[in-house]
């Protein structure tokens, strides 16, 4: 009789999985809670008989089996109606907090067997996330205006509600605030402007910032510091531009970023204004800039900044050579036609053209003097190391470009010992015992190493294929070197030996002529365009082995000139 009475003797549906496991520790907010049955279900005969103590906020349990799948809290059946998830990513679990589920007895199959026994089960759920550190810490002081500015927390973050909840004030246009790609209990607060000298500001980080599970902060943070100078440390320089204009922008940049996956700091220093009168401003039409930027020059131990600006309201305008306090923005002075700047390596001197005459200026005590007349300069003189001696490529009109040096001490100003004729882009080694310059012509052309100072021998030629772009260390250049096929690569050469060796890592040819190094970083910058097409600018190390981008410009400008400035020391 039985086996005609089909399921008479079957066994109720059991209960044979939880997840997360009975007595369950440092749950998650919005981890899903699933029950696995060994068989199907009927969905409705759960509906009613699932609870959990105490009250998850948001979540209506009595609800969850028929709400629908846009609901913060609701029930979900899967794998053929055998386990049902209860999904709750908008209405998490308190932290550290134990609940209860309960199962009562009543559900059923199909087929119509009954469970009529109660299941209860705890989970106990984790803590809320906190905030471990900042920098600045609390209460510091003189921190550098170019700073970056971290908050690290003792979990993985949501990257959107914590970036919103982190606050620095007052405020600085332009800041970000990023999640590392590689940590993501790591944000860092990019200012899209240096921070106001001798200022306090206040870092807060509010409760809105959320775990990676919706779990808010447990506790609201604030820190405060104050400001000092400019980081005495290396900064790279760059000119932007907006297209179809001249550069209107000078972007203070750090030279590495603060930590892997986190993109270089850049700072707005320095913006053109713009003309907002509806008749125009002189050769300026509404809305174009008031003047242009052709270059920019940051001391070494980031003090001042020279700027060269060409009045743009004016068909026919001189330069004119600005010197800025970097981190106040305070104009220190203004020298009419000057041009072409380059400051010493101890950032105490500025060498400038003066109406194409070389000229020092000394910011500390406003002075400045003319050298020795001579051809106009017609690019920036390069010093070496000692802040001594100079090297000035000057021509006189219509005439090709030579080499002559000066000595700022004396005043005095000769010609390049045992060179005769065209020279151009000069280069000190780091030790200031060699001068490695240009020359073009049949019998001539190619890199040529002049030794500097008294009984020195003979200049002689290094390479014929070669064009200096810098120093790397004493005894090994960086040039660019040309094949007979037209194409060029950066290669580094070993002064005494001649030795030549690629780069691993090529910069584009268009890149090569961009190239600018600082010999005391051992790094080279240069301008190329991203994935983007957008021309940011890009620093790579000597030996080629790593290059990153240290600008990170938006569609609508590009950066169009780039400069290394190195530490004092």
């Amino acid at each position: 009789m039985c086996s005609l009475l089909s399921g008479c003797f079957e066994s109720p549906p059991q209960i044979i999985s939880l997840n997360p496991p009975r007595g369950s520790l440092g749950v998650q907010a919005d981890t899903p809670v699933v029950v696995q049955f060994d068989r199907p279900v009927v969905p409705s005969s759960l509906a009613g008989r699932v609870s959990v103590f105490p009250d998850i906020p948001g979540c209506d349990l009595s609800a969850a089996f028929t709400s629908p799948l846009t609901t913060d809290c609701r029930a979900v059946w899967i794998s053929g109606d055998t386990a049902f998830v209860l999904q709750h990513p908008r209405a998490i679990f308190a932290p550290l907090k134990q609940y209860t589920f309960t199962v009562l007895g009543g559900f059923y199959a199909p087929d119509g067997t009954v469970n009529s026994v109660d299941h209860r089960w705890n989970i106990t759920t984790g803590s809320a996330p906190q905030v471990r550190a900042v920098s600045p810490a609390d209460g510091a002081t003189d921190v550098p205006v170019d700073s970056t500015i971290g908050v690290d927390f003792s979990g993985g973050m949501a990257a959107t509600a914590t970036a919103a909840a982190i606050r620095l004030d007052p405020q600085v246009p332009g800041t970000r605030v990023v999640r590392s790609a590689l940590d993501a209990s790591r944000f860092v607060v990019l200012p899209g402007a240096l921070l106001r000298p001798d200022t306090g500001y206040t870092l807060s980080i509010s409760r809105a910032a959320t775990d990676q599970h919706h779990q808010p902060l447990q506790l609201a943070v604030r820190a405060r510091f104050s400001t000092g100078a400019v980081a005495a440390g290396g900064h790279a320089v760059v000119l932007v531009a907006r297209a179809g204009e001249g550069p209107t922008r000078v972007l203070l940049t750090a030279l590495s970023p603060v930590e892997v996956g986190v993109p270089v700091a850049q700072a707005l220093v320095l913006e053109a204004p713009r003309c907002n009168a509806a008749s125009g401003c002189g050769a300026a039409h509404p809305g174009q800039p008031l003047y242009t930027i052709s270059a920019a020059t940051l001391s070494p131990g980031g003090r001042w900044l020279a700027v060269v600006e060409r009045d743009a309201t004016a068909l026919s305008s001189r330069a004119r050579l600005v010197i800025l306090d970097a981190a106040r923005g305070a104009e220190v002075t203004t020298l009419p036609g000057g041009d072409l700047p380059a400051w010493s390596s101890d950032g105490s001197t500025l060498a400038y053209s003066a109406g194409g005459n070389a000229a020092l200026y000394t910011p500390a005590s406003g002075a400045s003097r003319a050298l020795p007349p001579g051809a106009p300069l017609v690019a920036p003189p390069a010093w070496d190391p000692a802040g001594e001696l100079l090297a000035l490529e000057v021509a006189e009109p219509g005439t090709p470009p030579h080499v002559e040096l000066a000595d700022a001490v004396v005043g005095a100003r000769y010609a390049l010992p045992g060179v005769d004729g065209a020279a151009q882009d000069p280069v000190f080694s780091p030790d200031g015992r060699q001068l490695a310059f240009f020359r073009e012509g049949r019998a001539v052309a190619g890199t040529w190493i002049v030794e500097v100072g008294a009984g020195s021998a003979a200049p002689r030629r290094l390479d014929p294929a070669l064009r200096p772009v810098g120093f790397l260390t004493t005894g090994a250049l960086l040039g660019v070197a040309a094949s007979g096929s037209g194409s060029a690569a950066l290669v580094r050469v070993d002064v005494d030996s001649d030795d030549h060796v690629d780069l691993a890592r090529q910069p584009a040819q268009l890149s090569l002529a961009t190239i600018t190094v600082s010999s005391s970083l051992r790094r080279f910058a240069f301008l190329a365009p991203d994935a983007r097409g957008v021309q940011q600018a890009f620093l790579e190390d000597a030996d080629g082995s790593t290059s990153f981008a240290i600008t990170s410009l938006d569609g609508g400008v590009s950066a169009l000139g780039v400069e290394l400035s190195g530490g004092l020391g």
